[in-house]
């Protein structure tokens, strides 16, 4: 396995681990992330303060939820211009409600000098995640 894919590696198993030191590891001091606008925690994040609140945002979001995101069994593939590419689910249950959410979603990750300097979220159906988000609202 490559080093870029490693560091994408690490970054998975330190969201799972819900480990915000180690998630800011993985990234460069000019680090971009980039979520779909039409999420709650939409936009573009930048820098390493952008990187805390983009973090902030997205467990506001989603900490009510038990959550999983898992990487397929061969999720991560390397292109040829420094990015990892990685397919995984991102799975949600509302216990309250009964509602459970199981989308794919895709990664786009440039790494250079071991580290992610930016990161791409393209979710296979937003909308989808929006009205589970809405739908579960307390």
């Amino acid at each position: 396995m490559s080093r870029r894919v490693d560091v994408v590696r690490r970054l998975f198993a330190a969201v799972e681990a819900r480990d915000l030191g180690a998630v800011l590891d993985c990234y460069g001091d000019r680090i971009e992330i980039h979520e779909m606008p039409a999420l709650p925690y939409g936009g573009v994040y930048r820098g390493r303060r952008g990187a805390r609140d983009h973090a902030a945002a997205f467990v506001r979001t989603w900490g009510p939820f038990q959550l999983r995101r898992e990487p397929l069994a061969a999720s991560f593939a390397e292109t040829d211009d420094e990015r990892v590419v990685a397919l995984f689910r991102h799975r949600a249950v509302d216990e309250t409600g009964g509602v459970r959410l199981d989308e794919e979603e895709i990664g786009i990750y440039e790494v250079r000098d071991g580290v992610i300097e930016r990161s791409t979220m393209v979710h296979v159906d937003p909308e989808r995640l929006v009205r589970f988000l809405g739908g579960s609202a307390r």
